[in-house]
C-alpha cells in the first residue's frame, strides 16, 4: 500500500522548502532592497520612508544585503563602509575600533536631527550594518540573522 504524505500533497507547485520566489540569489534581494531604499528616499508612493528612523532601518537591511551578496555588491557596500570608518576614526579623537564606529554610525543615524533630509541617516544605516558586519559582536550577529532569513527565502 503506497501513502503520499499530506504535506506534499497540500504543497503548491514550483514551491521548494521555502523558496517562495522562484529561483533567486541573494544578488536578486540586495538589488531590491536597493531600488525600494532610493524609491522610498525618493518619495514614492508604494514605499514610505517618513522619518529618520526608517530610513536608517532600510539602510541597515539594505547594506546587511548588499555586504552578503558579495560581488560588486559587496565591493560597494564596503567602499561606503570605509567611507564610514574614515569619519569616525581619523578624527584625533583615538580610534574606537569597528565595531565602535559602527555603533557611533548607528548612533548619528539615531539621534541626530535631520529633519526631512533622510539620505543621511539611510547612509549612516548602509555604512553602519557593513562596519557592524566587519565588526561581529552583536551588531554584526543582527546583519547575519538578516542574511541567514534572506538566505532562507532565495532557497540557501
Amino acid at each position: 500500500m503506497h501513502t503520499t504524505p499530506l504535506a506534499t500533497t497540500l504543497a503548491a507547485p514550483g514551491i521548494n522548502g521555502l523558496q517562495l520566489f522562484g529561483a533567486v540569489t541573494l544578488t536578486f534581494f540586495a538589488f531590491a532592497s536597493g531600488i525600494c531604499l532610493l524609491a522610498g528616499l525618493r518619495g514614492s508612493d508604494r514605499i514610505k520612508i517618513q522619518n529618520r528612523d526608517q530610513a536608517a532601518t532600510w539602510g541597515f537591511i539594505t547594506g546587511a544585503l548588499w555586504v552578503n551578496a558579495g560581488g560588486t555588491w559587496a565591493d560597494f557596500a564596503n567602499s561606503l563602509g570605509e567611507v564610514g570608518k574614515g569619519a569616525t576614526t581619523d578624527t584625533g579623537l583615538g580610534d574606537p575600533g569597528l565595531g565602535g564606529s559602527a555603533c557611533i554610525l548607528l548612533l548619528l543615524a539615531w539621534v541626530w536631527p535631520f529633519k526631512q533630509r533622510l539620505l543621511w541617516p539611510a547612509l549612516l544605516g548602509l555604512m553602519g550594518a557593513v562596519l557592524a558586519w566587519q565588526a561581529g559582536g552583536i551588531p554584526g550577529m543582527v546583519v547575519g540573522i538578516i542574511r541567514a532569513l534572506v538566505s532562507k527565502l532565495a532557497g540557501g
